[in-house]
């Protein structure tokens, strides 16, 4: 079918979104509709006799358009409507009026089936069900195959940010024991207990970089504390009754939207932490921000959120988010940015423009490069 061939009605939807930039077929217009993502026409009658016509409700166009910056060639249509959740609410690219929520039956099939082929979700339920030596030693051999292909952590912005500064050519990435800490963390969370001693345990955190503030020795005299007292005991068994894919089939609107609010908190204090390391133009408000970050120990975990909010590993994002813990974690970073919301891109006594600020922080990065401005 051909754009001559749709009706009047889809004629006017495909040139209101060419004129943004969009291109679209008919067949990919027909394809949403079976999939219930995109609404029919409402018909409009033309007078006796005269039959009747299809009409464009401006809440269609605003869905094609998402639909359309959400999808991709050979994407699978599930994550683009996670891709679409976790962009409804906020101002559309073009029209600034906020997108429109998807069917909530469509995302919870989306996170279901995310979740489901979640490697980390699937390492998860690999280390609930070992049960000798053999099974704990191919968890760690799989774990180690699949965590080795994943990016390294990037450190510590600050460092990053220095090494920037210092024009350090060879700026080499934190050591890959990050890799070990997740690793370590699934069979924590999955194995008997006692297969993680507190040494192995403080030897991931360490490395991960989640808890800048806390040296080896600390963790694992909180790490044996916890044991004595119960208290991991505890902890790990809740961990362990959580089955995530189960959670997600059961969510209901309201919770799964809290969760999306949480995500959207860390992800955007992971980009302001993560921009820091790129020369971001610092203020006080963004140094509050990331003191809160490292005093939390999540600096790792916010710059994934916000690496992941708009892909399919935004299940697992959403996933976490549903525990009440990171709900909590979150208010205190939302705390924050409420505290110095004019003063993140701000600094004291001074009326910058957002243009002068991106001016700014655009000369820093190419002084970096070795650039003339």
């Amino acid at each position: 079918m051909t754009r001559n061939e749709a009706s009047p009605a889809d004629r006017e939807l495909l040139g209101l979104l060419h004129d943004r930039g969009l291109a679209v077929s008919v067949a990919q217009l027909e394809r949403w509709r079976r999939a219930r993502l995109l609404p029919r026409h409402a018909r409009k009658a033309l007078g006796r006799g005269q039959g009747s016509t299809s009409v464009l409700d401006p809440r269609t166009v605003e869905i094609a358009d998402i639909l359309t910056r959400s999808s991709g060639q050979g994407k699978d249509l599930r994550a683009t409507v996670l891709a679409w959740y976790m962009r409804a609410g906020t101002p559309g690219v073009h029209s600034r009026q906020p997108v429109p929520e998807p069917p909530f039956e469509a995302v919870r099939d989306a996170l279901v089936w995310a979740l489901r082929g979640s490697r980390i979700q699937r390492l998860m339920e690999q280390a609930r069900r070992a049960r000798d030596d053999i099974d704990t030693d191919v968890l760690y051999a799989d774990a180690d195959k699949f965590l080795a292909r994943l990016p390294g952590l990037i450190g510590h912005p600050g460092r990053m940010r220095q090494a920037l500064r210092d024009n350090d050519q060879d700026i080499q990435p934190p050591p890959r024991g990050g890799q070990r800490s997740m690793v370590n963390l699934i069979a924590l969370l999955g194995l008997p207990p006692g297969e993680v001693s507190g040494e192995s345990f403080a030897q991931a955190m360490t490395a991960s970089g989640l808890f800048p503030w806390a040296d080896s020795e600390m963790l694992v005299a909180a790490f044996e504390h916890a044991e004595r007292d119960g208290t991991l005991d505890r902890l790990l068994h809740e961990a362990r009754q959580r089955d995530a894919v189960a959670e997600a089939e059961a969510v209901s609107p309201q919770k799964l939207a809290r969760a999306r609010e949480v995500a959207r908190t860390l992800g955007l204090c992971g980009s302001l932490y993560l921009m820091h390391g790129l020369l971001l133009p610092d203020t006080p408000g963004q140094q509050a921000i990331r003191a809160k970050i490292d005093e939390l120990g999540l600096g790792e975990i916010v710059i994934t959120a916000a690496q992941t909010l708009t892909k399919v590993k935004a299940a697992n994002t959403l996933s976490l988010c549903l525990d009440p813990h990171f709900d909590h974690l979150s208010e205190q970073l939302n705390e924050v940015l409420t505290q110095h919301i004019d003063g993140i891109f701000r600094r004291p006594g001074e009326d910058d423009l957002a243009e002068d600020f991106m001016a700014g922080w655009m000369t820093a990065l190419q002084d970096a490069a070795g650039q003339e401005t």
